[in-house]
């Protein structure tokens, strides 16, 4: 047997070495998590600081211009999301209702009187409700680009008043850069307006913060720690602005007549990072208030079936651009979080009427009693608020023109916005809001034959002088391919294949030049089809929401503009052949002023004898719940015009025939239209009562 002898210690080096070893990589792992720890606890304060309302205002040096109308806030630029928030999408932050009840002596009475001074808010950032919309979210320049073609039929325009349940936030239609290219255009809707009447008393006081969207506030900026120089405009780290509710006389410059916060901000898609850039706050196109009061009406609270207000239907206000984002205007870039100023709605017969002197009217709301010396706007991030709008251009009627002339033959390009004012590109253009199938009010009927009506309309409008033909294309909202939505075709049965593919009106208006037609998808449903006469009122809200959305997006490129259905024809009379002719008459005899509304008389016609064939019967539901057949119909050889011809209600004709006429209207002077009538104008609010 072989005795090998023992080397002692062996064991023990090795024991050593594997105990150095085991130390050395315990410190590289313990140095390895504390950097990992440190990046994570970074990324949390990332996230924190990008829900914090004042992260680019308190977390970076900031410079805020001394001069209150300039209408912004210039920051330096500050990452305010890294790629775990990427993309940016569309989301709607939702107060709780109950958040409103420490405003009122008795938040459950009818009409509840508000406690003088008004109450602050508590609320807190989780009891938000937060809804995104993934149609809306924007992953490149590119993708941001093609969203920008189609907002209004991106918006969630149908989820207000099912899933969007806040009454502060704007019912937003459209949106989008105005012709100078200054401001962002909002155009919303009331949503108090759908239902009235006894059986939604509890529905119009949920929604009575709607009318406070159209009432404005003025506000006074709290700057914090400002430095010892009272004119310094550079701010320390900590420092961040607060707004109070004030007087007109107190107010600033740009807060006089307010209502939204107008945060903006710039999206990087290569580095995928949002850098907030300021804010401004809104402005309005005129006084709702005023208008009201001049308009002797006792309050723009509506009870009851109360419904005349037109005015009050459609809601338009702006937000100014910083100067600093100009540039940014159209590129597709610019993001914009809207942010209701929240108050109780004025009734303007307890509480008074709040404009300031330069209107003309009497100002008896006293804010200080009603809002008191010191309330402070609640913080953003506690807010309800609308999140990453998008910020985008519209194509202008002007790049259809290769050179214009202004009167002294002096050429300009078309971007030349200051040659508008000159000589505009058209001299008369219409807008229509129409539908390739659609139920006439009261669901009444159905009607087929939309695209037909929209085509010769269009080509006889055309030939009568019009300009430029704007068709918002409300198919969306009605109809799939041959049939109504949730409807039964009678004619083409049940079993209709591609019966979800939504139908449109592009091939109508593609016959026809993009030089002369405009087609503007626009799938929004009205909110209440009914007939005025009805125990609950209708109220078409896309039609009234379309209206006013082409006089803002195309009036400053036309000196004249008319809002009519495909079923009405504007036919020039007696030795004219063009409306052109006529304005050019009406401008002469006007003298150097001119005529700013020329209005026309309404006639309703009914089928004439010998334009129209019988045809296979055809369901139809009448008033009373039963059917019958309606068995004529149009000959392909006859135009609509011709066939409906017959005037078969000889004069003088009743008094709704006067309410039903129509205008051709100068926007540059109509500041809110609605179907017959001119509800607003320069005149309007320039003028006491």
């Amino acid at each position: 047997m072989t005795v090998h002898p023992i080397r002692r210690g062996t064991g023990n080096a090795h024991r050593l070495k594997l105990y150095r070893y085991l130390l050395f990589l315990g410190v590289v792992i313990t140095f390895l998590s504390s950097i990992a720890l440190i990046a994570w606890h970074e990324h949390i304060i990332d996230l924190q600081q990008l829900r914090s309302p004042f992260f680019e205002l308190g977390n970076q040096p900031a410079s805020f211009s001394s001069s209150a109308s300039a209408q912004q806030t210039s920051v330096n630029d500050k990452i305010a999301a890294n790629l775990d928030d990427w993309p940016p999408i569309l989301s709607a932050y939702m107060e709780p209702s109950s958040s409103y009840d420490v405003w009122y002596e008795d938040p459950s009475s009818d009409i509840p009187m508000v406690k003088q001074p008004l109450q602050q808010r508590n609320i807190q950032s989780h009891q938000l409700k937060r809804l995104s919309f993934p149609k809306l979210q924007y992953t490149s320049d590119e993708m941001t680009t093609s969203l920008c073609s189609r907002i209004p039929s991106l918006l969630p325009i149908d989820d207000f008043g099912t899933t969007i349940l806040d009454p502060y936030l704007p019912w937003i239609h459209d949106l989008f850069v105005s012709h100078d290219g200054s401001e962002v255009n909002v155009i919303a809707q009331n949503r108090r307006r759908c239902h009235k009447g006894k059986n939604h008393k509890d529905e119009m006081k949920f929604w009575e913060g709607q009318v406070s969207l159209f009432q404005p506030v003025a506000l006074k900026r709290i700057y914090n720690k400002v430095n010892a120089d009272a004119q310094a405009t550079t701010y320390n780290e900590d420092d961040s602005v607060e707004y109070r509710l004030s007087t007109h006389e107190e107010a600033d410059a740009d807060a006089i007549e307010t209502r939204f916060r107008c945060r903006f901000k710039l999206v990087d898609y290569e580095q995928q990072t949002i850098t907030y850039q300021g804010e401004t706050l809104s402005t309005y196109t005129f006084n709702y208030e005023f208008v009201n009061w001049r308009k002797q009406k006792r309050t723009m609270v509506e009870d009851g079936k109360e419904q005349t207000m037109f005015w009050l239907s459609p809601l338009m206000f702006n937000c100014p651009i910083p100067t600093h984002l100009l540039k940014y205007a159209r590129s597709s870039r610019l993001l914009l979080d809207l942010v209701p100023i929240r108050t109780p709605a004025r009734r303007n017969d307890r509480d008074g009427f709040f404009f300031h002197s330069g209107h003309g009217g009497p100002m008896t709301f006293n804010a200080t009693t009603w809002w008191g010396t010191n309330h402070v706007l609640p913080k953003v991030e506690v807010s309800g608020r609308w999140e990453n709008l998008p910020v985008c251009g519209l194509k202008s009627p002007l790049a259809e023109k290769n050179v214009l002339q202004d009167t002294n033959n002096a050429q300009y390009q078309p971007d030349d916005t200051t040659a508008i004012s000159i000589n505009k590109p058209h001299r008369l253009v219409a807008c229509t809001w129409t539908s390739a199938l659609h139920q006439r009010r009261g669901n009444e009927r159905r009607i087929t034959d939309g695209k037909a009506r929209l085509r010769e309309w269009i080509a006889f409008h055309l030939e009568a002088g019009f300009d430029h033909m704007y068709v918002f294309d409300n198919t969306g909202a009605n109809a799939t391919i041959f049939k109504l939505k949730n409807e039964i075709d009678p004619d083409f049965g049940a079993e209709t294949t591609n019966d979800q593919i939504r139908d449109d009106l592009s091939s109508v208006t593609n016959l026809f030049p993009s030089s002369k037609v405009t087609r503007i998808d626009w799938p929004a449903t009205i909110c209440n089809n009914n007939r005025p006469a009805h125990d609950d009122p209708g109220e078409r809200s896309s039609q009234y929401a379309a209206e006013a959305a082409c006089r803002v997006r195309y009036g400053p490129y036309s000196d004249w503009m008319a809002s009519m259905d495909p079923d009405e024809y504007f036919i020039p009379m007696g030795n004219y052949s063009s409306w052109k002719e006529i304005l050019d008459k009406v401008d002469r005899n006007e003298g150097k002023k001119g005529a700013q509304v020329s209005q026309y008389t309404s006639e309703a016609t009914a089928q004439q004898i010998g334009t129209n064939v019988r045809r296979r019967s055809q369901r139809v539901h009448s008033r009373n719940g039963k059917t019958h057949n309606q068995c004529l119909t149009k000959k392909q050889d006859n135009t609509y015009l011709e066939t409906y011809n017959c005037e078969y209600i000889r004069s003088p004709k009743p008094e709704r025939f006067s309410r039903a006429m129509k205008q051709l209207y100068r926007p540059d002077f109509v500041l809110s239209h609605f179907v017959h009538y001119s509800t607003v104008t320069v005149s309007t609010v320039s003028r006491r009562r």
